[in-house]
């Protein structure tokens, strides 16, 4: 099949583009949608929060799941000073219970630990708690839990003491407007952000 093309009647002379008040206009209108878009792109959303609260929460289901694996004593330490949250295996052996080490991350390698205020994409995004995060049974509030070989939340003070139970365990979230937690159950160790 052949095709012709034809040139337009007016030749050269007639319109080949677009004037400059066309492109003028044109990046005005564009100007005006970036003005309107970029800040709430670059501000804090809610799913900045959403991101902070699972990654809160998978730090507390990767310690449960490594106790039940492994049969050894795993937890988090939730800092609100430092908004951090470092997955620890814990030796109850000593008085009183220390850190052992701290596990690596499954995917980056790295050691366990969430630093909210170093992610560049959870900026604007705080632990709001203003007391320790969990509430145990006689042992008050501490920042810590270890999760015993069941996955059970428990705090040990001290080699061959009492095991105390978790009452309760709300990590409360906040970026000035909206608001999150992340619930680690007392009985279960089931962790739920809400």
């Amino acid at each position: 099949m052949l095709a012709v093309f034809q040139s337009s009647p007016r030749g050269l002379g007639g319109q080949a583009g677009y004037s400059l008040l066309e492109l003028t206009i044109v990046v005005a209108i564009l100007g005006i949608m970036a003005a309107a878009v970029v800040p709430a792109f670059f501000s804090t959303s809610p799913y900045k929060l959403e991101l902070v609260a699972e990654e809160i929460a998978n730090a507390l289901r990767f310690a449960r799941n490594q106790s039940i694996l492994s049969g050894q004593h795993y937890g988090a330490t939730i800092s609100q000073i430092t908004q951090t949250i470092t997955v620890k295996k814990w030796d109850i052996s000593t008085d009183p219970a220390s850190t052992e080490s701290i596990p690596y991350h499954p995917v980056s390698k790295k050691a366990f630990v969430f630093d909210a205020d170093g992610m560049s994409l959870a900026r604007g995004v705080s632990i709001t708690n203003s007391n320790d995060v969990f509430l145990f049974d006689v042992a008050g509030r501490r920042r810590s839990v270890i999760f015993d070989p069941n996955g059970t939340p428990v705090w040990i003070a001290e080699a061959g003491g009492s095991i105390y139970r978790l009452v309760e365990g709300s990590i409360m979230l906040g970026d000035g407007d909206n608001q999150r937690t992340v619930q680690l159950a007392a009985i279960t160790g089931r962790v739920v952000v809400q």
